[in-house]
Order: structure tokens, then C-alpha cells, then sequence
């Protein structure tokens, strides 16, 4: 379903809206998509580990998240499955678990980065200077524009 447009707005935030609805739904936004699973799930939490020197705990990742608990939890047992993590009981305090990103672990994430970096650079290259700074500059305004 496509909203209608609303009159009362000038005619370039309709067109603005609807190309960027336009780009979001597009095939292009793959690689987009592909470098936000960087700031979530579960890339995010190998990441957060890998930059913790690969130790951290559950509360300690679900407030870099700003997530749940039990968000945390879910993703923590999907990593376990897949070998990328391993948890065990603090030794110091038996009440805390111990998150450690595992050697597969650490070569996935850093794997994925170097990818996700890889295409930004390549954006920025494409860019240039000058644009790469404009975009940079539009894109923290609009994101501050956003969470007011």
C-alpha cells in the first residue's frame, strides 16, 4: 500500500518521500542493508565483543545494544549454536556469565567488517572529498532531525 500524498506539504518533500521510499525498496538497498547489520543483531554483538578485547558480558552488551534482555539472550544462543561464542560463569562472581568470542567468531566478524568497510570506502572513493563530506554532514543533521 502506497500513502497518499498529502497536499498540504510542498510538492518537493512528496517527491523527496517518494524517491526515498522509492530507493529503500529498490534492489540497490541490499548493500545498505548489509552494512546496518553492523549496528544490530548479531554482527553487532561479535563486534562489541571483538572491540572488548573478546569478553563482555550479557548486561554490558544489551546496554551497548539498548536492547532487552531477553533480545540479548536469543542472540547470544544463536551465536553459541553457531560456534561464534561460548559462555561460562565468572569464576570472581558466580552470579554473572562470561561472554567469549570464540576464534570462528573473531574471523567472521572481522570478516564481515572488512567487508561492509570495503564498500563504504569504495562509496567515498567514488564520491570524493568533498561529496563524501557533504554526505557525511546531511546525514548527521538528518539523523538528528529524526530523533527530535
Amino acid at each position: 500500500m502506497k500513502l497518499q500524498v498529502d497536499e498540504s506539504l510542498p510538492k518537493y518533500i512528496n517527491d523527496s518521500i517518494a524517491t526515498l521510499e522509492k530507493i529503500l525498496t529498490s534492489d540497490n538497498f541490499s548493500a545498505f542493508e548489509r552494512l546496518t547489520r553492523v549496528s544490530r543483531g548479531e554482527i553487532f554483538v561479535l563486534k562489541i565483543l571483538l572491540y572488548k578485547e573478546g569478553t563482555s558480558t550479557p548486561t554490558e552488551i544489551s546496554e551497548a545494544m539498548k536492547s532487552t534482555k531477553g533480545r540479548i539472550s536469543a542472540i547470544l544462543n544463536s551465536l553459541e549454536k553457531k560456534g561464534f561464542i561460548s559462555r561460562e560463569i565468572d569464576k570472581d562472581n558466580r552470579r554473572n556469565i562470561i561472554v567469549t568470542l570464540s576464534d570462528s567468531g573473531r574471523d567472521y566478524v572481522v570478516k564481515e567488517l572488512r567487508e561492509c568497510y570495503r564498500i563504504v570506502a569504495h562509496v567515498f572513493e567514488e564520491l570524493g572529498e568533498e561529496d563524501s563530506n557533504k554526505f557525511v554532514e546531511l546525514a548527521e543533521r538528518v539523523f538528528h532531525l529524526m530523533n527530535e
